[in-house]
């Protein structure tokens, strides 16, 4: 049955991407996409969002740790996060799959909602993680995929089966992660907040005490609790997301360095060229290339 159901997920998908691509279904918060190509080990910006796949394989690489999501894996990412990825394609077929951006508001109201479940296992933070694909979360998947057939039904349905796909991830295997990240007792909540303020402010000048602040926390525990959801400083991490929006802008616009450098919050052009060079591997200028789809 899973490999029926995983057949008719690459049906859907092939019908709606005839080539590489990334396309928005009509329903907030959910794409669909193709890539043909494989490509090594690269930095890239992850959102806060589940993936699941139909076809192919991706490697995440974050700290010390590799994460494998593909037709019987999907991903859950809790937090925007530079990670590594590596995509593999076999046999000439392109990877296929589906993007849920995660909004903490809506897995909030999701599980005021529910009753009692069962409790993490540990206390330890996790930002991301991948786990095995069950027939219930295809089921889901399929259904949402489905409706994108009639505007009427993405339009009444959408949301209705996005939110059972929502519901059978937090109510499945390592659900918990999700279930912190909007409910966390320990300050992760509202570290999660001020990472989502660095990415709409990155350009801006960010005052790290005064973030703590906002979130109700000492500077110590903010910096203490930060680091556990994002294996980095405050600080490094303003750093490596103005470095991946330059890196966009200059392969997405074609923006020079200085122009991207001044547009993510940086005062130096030669700093932020020496920066981006150690991040990855290569000066801004031989970086005007089309970004690789996700």
């Amino acid at each position: 049955m899973m490999e029926q159901k995983l057949a008719r997920l690459k049906v859907l998908l092939l019908d709606r991407l005839s080539e590489q691509s990334v396309i928005e279904t009509g329903v907030p918060g959910v794409s669909i996409f193709r890539r043909d190509e494989a490509y090594q080990k690269r930095s890239q910006l992850y959102a806060a969002q589940i993936i699941l796949l139909a076809q192919g394989r991706k490697d995440i690489y974050w700290g010390n740790q590799r994460y494998v999501y593909d037709p019987g894996h999907y991903y859950v990412q809790t937090v925007p996060l530079p990670v590594v990825c590596e995509a593999i394609v076999e046999s000439e077929e392109p990877i296929l799959g589906l993007i849920i951006q995660l909004d903490p508001l809506v897995i909030r109201e999701m599980l005021s909602n529910l009753e009692a479940l069962p409790p993490p296992q540990d206390h330890s933070v996790v930002s991301l993680y991948s786990a095995s694909t069950t027939e219930t979360i295809l089921d889901a998947a399929l259904r949402l995929l489905e409706c994108l057939g009639s505007r009427n039904e993405t339009k009444v349905l959408g949301q209705v089966f996005l939110k059972e796909l929502l519901f059978r991830v937090l109510c499945g295997e390592k659900g918990e992660a999700l279930r912190e990240l909007a409910l966390s007792p320990r300050g992760v909540s509202q570290v999660t907040q001020a990472i989502h303020k660095i990415h709409e402010e990155y350009a801006k000048p960010l005052d790290i005490p005064a973030m703590a602040r906002e979130a109700g926390m000492s500077t110590t525990a903010f910096y203490s609790v930060f680091k556990s959801v994002t294996s980095t400083s405050p600080l490094q991490y303003i750093k490596n997301i103005r470095l991946h929006k330059a890196k966009e802008l200059i392969q997405q616009e074609g923006e020079k360095a200085y122009e991207a450098a001044l547009r993510v919050g940086y005062e130096s052009a030669s700093q932020f060229s020496r920066e981006y060079k150690r991040c990855f591997g290569t000066p801004p200028a031989k970086d005007r290339l089309p970004v690789p789809l996700h």
